[in-house]
């Protein structure tokens, strides 16, 4: 059996998966994720609904290979702006195709500056996720929207996938509202659940299930591989608006809790976490945590993943408010074209 770590926010939390020496085929590539040829990170995130032009797309470059220090693209400015849906985006997350000839931006589509109200966003919100795709991370297409969620469903947040290469699809997942089929208005009683659907191109989508309901809100879902127990690791946000990391003989097995409340001493209030490996350093994990004050992510690290103690990092300088996004690995080549942006 294999075991993975997840992280979920409580409203956000960090599950792990741990296996045996066969990798289970849907984490394979979250294992190709952490590769020594990558040079260097990329960042993708918004920069939030309080500032102008917020609710769009950001990119970030590393300096070197040091995930804590980052160059702005763009001079800041938003390098993708949604034309479709709400014309607002949150939560960008980036995947490679299997053939590595592709990148899949997916994001939530919302403009919570139109809104101005959390409950009406998760009882009348978009039921779609935004997309785009590139080649190289400097050419991207035309926005598109995909419907995901059910009509019963109040929204589709925070989005991420992973590839299952037996399956020969990639999974995708994210937070939605669930409503009595009978409740058209959604007026009712509701907690978020985390939802998954299968896709090979991301054009067209399986019908919506749940895959995590616990009982009580979940979103915010992330997932990584730990190397060193042959285990994944994924995050998410739960109901008390704080993050916890959890594990898992296999993506859709049984997830267990390894600890709560990561960072709430430094930070209090989070969500949105994104985790990954260092390129530099072997066995180091990166946590960056969305603050809820406006500061955004603060980062946080683990020699450990297993063990579920983080430690907030020193002598970090991150893009100025950047909040729920994905760190990923890139090659110099990848760098370059990133920054040219």
């Amino acid at each position: 059996m294999f075991v993975a770590k997840f992280f979920a926010a409580a409203v956000a939390g960090l599950n792990l998966l741990v296996a045996a020496r066969t990798i289970p085929s849907e984490f394979q590539e979250l294992q190709s994720r952490q590769n020594t040829q990558y040079q260097g990170y990329g960042f993708v995130y918004f920069t939030g609904e309080d500032l102008p032009n917020g609710e769009q797309i950001y990119f970030a470059v590393s300096q070197g290979n040091d995930p804590l220090h980052w160059n702005v693209i763009n001079n800041g400015y938003a390098v993708l702006n949604a034309t479709l849906g709400t014309k607002g985006v949150r939560d960008p997350f980036i995947i490679r195709s299997p053939q590595n000839d592709k990148f899949y931006l997916i994001a939530t589509d919302l403009r919570f500056a139109a809104v101005n109200s959390w409950d009406v966003a998760g009882r009348k919100g978009s039921r779609s996720l935004a997309i785009w795709e590139s080649p190289d991370l400097k050419t991207w297409s035309a926005q598109r929207l995909v419907e995901v969620s059910p009509p019963t469903a109040g929204m589709s947040w925070a989005p991420e996938a992973v590839y299952d290469a037996k399956a020969g699809h990639f999974i995708v997942f994210w937070a939605s509202n669930l409503f009595a089929a009978s409740d058209t208005n959604h007026t009712g009683t509701s907690y978020s659940r985390i939802m998954y659907a299968n896709t090979t191109d991301f054009k067209t989508f399986t019908p919506a299930q749940v895959y995590i309901d616990t009982g009580s809100a979940v979103i915010d879902t992330s997932a990584i591989y730990d190397q060193a127990t042959s285990t994944g690791t994924a995050s998410a946000k739960q109901s008390g608006i704080s993050c916890v990391q959890e594990k898992s003989s296999s993506f859709f097995g049984k997830w267990t809790t390894v600890t709560t409340g990561i960072g709430n001493a430094e930070i209090g209030q989070s969500e949105g976490p994104t985790c990954f490996l260092s390129n530099r350093y072997a066995g180091v994990y990166h946590l960056f945590i969305d603050d809820l004050s406006p500061r955004g992510y603060v980062p946080f690290e683990t020699g450990n993943i297993t063990s579920g103690v983080w430690k907030k990092s020193t002598n970090y300088a991150l893009p100025t408010n950047p909040r729920h996004g994905t760190v990923f690995g890139i090659t110099t080549k990848e760098m370059q074209n990133l920054s040219g942006l």
